[in-house]
């Protein structure tokens, strides 16, 4: 058998993709082609081939993946696809997903919980919206869903909170800064009912002189 062609990939310039005369083909970093002295026209035995494909570009892979890992925690789906930007086949994304998350190195549930938990410290939204960008994120939805009866995060006491930071230098309330309040509970993804019983909770009873009905949004 003879290597046919060596191509860089356009995706990341430090992998290419090894082309061989009987149809077989694996990417691998460009260094780790040249420690293998991988040249085209060069004959390759079967037996070299095999190991190449059945543990170098496994190897390559997990290391990749660890080193993706080990700048922030990521999600299954995240490391998925970096792997196969870097042109990895999905046989060896998910052997190498596989065994990085029975070590644990992989944990969407770990994810989860500290995703929802840090946003809800350091920038609080409705569990909604939190959900919905964890969904983005890759997450399955039973995931998400169990992680949520877990922590039982209280969308009226984090809206309440919000307004608590915001809004608390004023002392009253008109139409145009209650509409203001509104709108910026609407795009942290609380509902209709959660910002009406935020707003009506966080407004003194006497901070605001007309008629103001939080039931009107």
């Amino acid at each position: 058998m003879r290597i046919t062609s060596i191509e860089k990939s356009d995706n990341n310039k430090s992998m290419a993709r090894v082309c061989i005369d009987n149809g077989a083909e694996f990417v691998l970093p460009l260094k780790r082609i040249d420690a293998l002295n991988l040249t085209i026209d060069k004959d390759i035995e079967q037996e070299s081939l095999d190991y190449i494909l059945k543990y170098e570009v496994y190897a390559a892979a997990k290391n990749a993946a660890v080193k993706f890992l080990s700048l922030k925690l990521r999600t299954s789906f995240e490391v998925e696809e970096k792997l196969r930007e870097m042109g990895y086949e999905e046989s060896t994304i998910n052997k190498v997903i596989s065994d990085l998350a029975e070590i644990e190195y992989i944990n969407d549930y770990k994810y989860a919980a500290k995703y929802i938990a840090e946003k809800t410290k350091l920038k609080p939204k409705s569990i909604k919206l939190l959900a919905m960008e964890l969904g983005h994120k890759g997450i399955p939805d039973e995931i998400i869903n169990s992680t949520i009866e877990e922590l039982n995060p209280d969308d009226e006491k984090v809206a309440l909170e919000l307004l608590k930071r915001r809004y608390s230098k004023y002392n009253e309330f008109d139409e145009k800064l209650i509409k203001k309040m509104k709108s910026y509970l609407a795009s942290r993804g609380f509902s209709y009912n959660q910002i009406s019983k935020a707003i009506s909770k966080f407004i003194p009873e006497d901070g605001y002189n007309a008629d103001f009905n939080c039931d009107k949004y």
